[in-house]
């Protein structure tokens, strides 16, 4: 394993150096804002400091791959500002992880991909001896250029808190800014071992990602390059194993399994209520209920299907290549039809029961599956997927920023408010345990579900919030509460009581 010097002398040394330092602020960061505040502004400035070291050690190997997942990985974390749905922004907080981790580490096939995703865990041991050898450079300016900067930020620091103090006991107003700015939570020695490990964690988190910057050295790229290394010469040493007539006959066979089951799902979709209840003899929602989770498997399973096919069918001529792909694309336009009877059957249920979470996301995850078959399509119809592994990726990451800019809590809140005025029909209980999200939806609840369905919301938005946790979503909530009555004698008479 190399050390972080490199060819240009001790340049990379004191690069290093200053990549330390900026680890250190991300996990110093990360310690005081990610415990004890919910999302907001927090995450956006740990995202920055996080990205400081590896736009250090970057700076002279900027990539397209590089800008495009880095990118998505912030988008993820902006929407922290956008959405109070904790479930939804821990999930984008995950992804965002794994795509800064393969901005870093990319790959060119699927396994290389994956390996990508986890790279940072792979290379931690390896950055952590990194970052504790970094020293300053030998140079005498390098010592200088940093020393003079930390007594500047302590003599600043030391300032701001005695002219602060005075400018905040002469004026109300500057006092009250003051204390929502420096609102954080009360020590509590409870705390103290999270914020350390998340301290710790977030700064080897940085300091790995920096480490996959070539001109360090840090390493062998692994395992990026070790998944490289060792599948290298395995395409000319592959045989292909399944026969023309097998594969043919096969994929014939699937595609006509799969031109029946579409033949009775067309007279389905534009049959309506009266033909789905004379000829399967079902109400509506058990209709719905009985075939939607198979239909879903059965797409996922296409997915195997065709990529097995792609890897193993054995091709001798052009002629081959050509009937895989008419196959192979009547398979997938097939599929594509399942798919839309799939979402019809999960609206048809919606119908009766309203709108869940899960039943949102197993909406977009449907849809999520017909964009991969389009661009399963493409490569098949373009003859190459190298591309495939990246633009999945990119597409999956795309679609749950697109999802949570949606606000998915109050799409939920506004189809059942909907389906209320239509129906009569509300389960107020479950809307109360909604993400602040959805209050503007349910303050137009008429009495007394109104009242009831925010008199949760009331109480866990009643205290105040610090700049450094400021989230839009509940924001705008706290306004709706404060515009929206409420009545006492609806909350005596609550519909779940």
């Amino acid at each position: 394993m190399s050390t972080e010097s490199g060819a240009t002398g001790t340049q990379p040394a004191a690069a290093s150096f200053l990549v330390a330092v900026s680890v250190a602020l991300a996990g110093g960061v990360a310690g005081a804002l990610f415990v004890g505040l919910q999302p907001g502004v927090n995450w956006i400035l740990i995202a920055a400091t996080v990205a400081l070291p590896v736009a250090l050690a970057f700076r002279h190997d900027v990539s397209a791959h590089l800008v495009m997942f880095s990118g998505l990985s912030l988008a993820l974390v902006l929407t922290s500002v956008h959405s109070s749905a904790e479930w939804l922004l821990l999930s984008c907080l995950l992804v965002a992880l794994g795509l800064a981790s393969a901005a870093v580490a990319p790959g060119s096939t699927w396994f290389e991909t994956a390996l990508g995703v986890t790279a940072v865990a792979w290379r931690a041991p390896c950055a952590c001896a990194w970052l504790l050898r970094s020293r300053p450079g030998a140079a005498g300016r390098r010592r200088v250029t940093v020393a003079p900067l930390m007594r500047g930020l302590i003599l600043g620091s030391l300032l701001l808190a005695i002219f602060g103090a005075l400018f905040a006991s002469a004026d109300r107003a500057f006092a009250q800014l003051a204390d929502r700015v420096l609102l954080v939570p009360d020590v509590d020695k409870s705390l103290l071992p999270a914020r350390a490990a998340v301290a710790c964690l977030a700064g080897l988190f940085a300091g790995a990602l920096a480490s996959f910057a070539p001109r360090l050295e840090v390493g062998n790229g692994a395992p990026v390059v070790w998944a490289a290394e060792r599948t290298a010469g395995l395409g000319e040493r592959r045989r292909r194993r399944l026969g023309r007539t097998e594969w043919i006959t096969a994929l014939a066979m699937l595609d006509a399994l799969f031109a029946a089951f579409v033949a009775v799902q067309v007279a389905v979709l534009f049959g309506g209520r009266d033909h789905v209840l004379t000829t399967s003899g079902l109400t509506y929602a058990e209709y719905a209920r009985s075939g939607f989770w198979q239909l879903a498997v059965v797409a996922a399973l296409t997915l195997a299907v065709l990529g097995l096919l792609a890897r193993y069918a054995r091709r001798d001529d052009g002629r081959d290549l050509v009937v895989l792909k008419v196959l192979g694309g009547v398979l997938i336009a097939l599929t594509l039809v399942v798919l839309a009877s799939a979402f019809k059957r999960l609206s048809l249920y919606e119908e009766v029961y309203g709108f869940t979470r899960l039943r949102l996301v197993v909406h977009v995850a449907l849809l999520w599956f017909a964009g991969i078959f389009a661009m399963v399509a493409v490569a098949g119809a373009r003859g190459s997927a190298g591309w495939m592994p990246r633009a999945v990726v990119a597409f999956s990451a795309l679609t749950l920023v697109i999802f949570t800019l949606a606000r998915p809590d109050a799409l939920i809140a506004e189809r059942n408010v909907e389906r209320f005025e239509a129906t009569g029909n509300i389960d107020v209980s479950y809307l109360s345990s909604l993400s602040p999200d959805a209050v503007p939806a349910l303050s137009s609840l008429s009495e007394p579900h109104r009242s009831c369905t925010l008199a949760g919301f009331r109480s866990e938005l009643a205290p105040g919030e610090p700049v450094l946790s400021f989230n839009a979503a509940r924001d705008a909530a706290r306004e709706v509460l404060h515009n929206t009555p409420v009545s006492a004698t609806a909350l005596e008479t609550c519909p779940y009581r």
